[in-house]
């Protein structure tokens, strides 16, 4: 952890930002958030279609109803990847790999 040279006391939210960035959990916490947020950031038709489930190594596995979704999601990659990681506020997603 780092040790300020100002003087007064820290915020609480500043404290456990740099806890998580010491303990290596900041990128996994926003790996879930992007989770969780899966319906707000890419709009209920495509998140009614599909189910986040996982990130790993900077690839999002996602679960696709059927393969004419797969089809079209593919064409679509690069928005979403763009989507997500706007919403991330850093480059989490590489890839999407599509699953049935």
């Amino acid at each position: 952890m780092q040790i300020r040279d100002k003087k007064g006391p820290e915020s609480i939210g500043s404290v456990l930002g740099n806890l998580l960035k010491d303990l290596g959990l900041e990128k996994r916490i926003k790996e879930q958030e992007v989770i969780l947020n899966w319906g707000k950031i890419v709009g209920n038709n495509i998140a009614e279609n599909t189910k986040p489930f996982k990130i790993e190594g900077a690839k999002l596995f996602l679960k696709v109803k059927s393969s004419a979704w797969r089809n079209e999601l593919f064409y679509l990659k690069k928005e979403l990847i763009s989507k997500l990681n706007e919403s991330a506020k850093q480059e989490l997603v590489k890839d999407i790999i599509f699953l049935n």
